[in-house]
């Protein structure tokens, strides 16, 4: 009697099934891994943002030119980094959409906002890209109860510091 060598086609299929199911697995860690390593270098991007502002607050404050906090609200903050990330992409005054490509920053000079497209925000339910929109802001009466309030800038309340807050859609 001879024995047969090699995969039965019943072997074969379950073990194709198997595969399919560990690459399906595989596929969907890696999306949520790759997202989530696109959130970090964001925040930590707007965390060198903020620390260069709070350095440039305190620089005119320690300078007696508090008042001087006010004309912080027009400037790009990617100007204060002495190294800007490398998908930034510079300002423009008219972005059109599609025309900036995903995974980048860029600062819309007409409405004073840091724009970051994410890469991984569109899908096929969601054609358009996630962006995430941020925009200086001045703080007054520090509350440690209610926490900071933003100020209008034609408020006469005494200006407290500085913030580049998230502008909610």
């Amino acid at each position: 009697m001879t024995r047969q060598r090699g995969f039965s086609l019943f072997e074969l299929a379950v073990t194709v099934v198997i595969i399919g199911i560990l690459m399906a697995a595989l596929l969907s860690r890696v999306t949520f891994y790759r997202v989530q390593a696109e959130r970090v270098a964001m925040d930590q991007v707007l965390g060198v943002l903020r620390s260069a502002l709070s350095m440039k607050a305190g620089q005119l404050v320690a300078q007696g030119r508090g008042g001087d906090l006010s004309k912080l609200l027009t400037i790009n903050p990617m100007d204060m980094l002495a190294q800007k990330p490398a998908n930034y992409l510079g300002e423009t005054y008219t972005p059109q959409n599609g025309k900036i490509s995903l995974g980048n920053w860029y600062f819309n000079r007409k409405l004073l906002l840091l724009v970051y497209i994410a890469r991984e925000g569109a899908t096929f339910q969601d054609p358009d890209p996630r962006r995430f929109e941020y925009k200086i802001e001045l703080i007054r009466d520090m509350d440690g109860a209610n926490g900071p309030k933003l100020a209008e800038t034609s408020n006469n309340t005494p200006i407290e510091g500085i913030a580049l807050t998230q502008i909610s859609k």
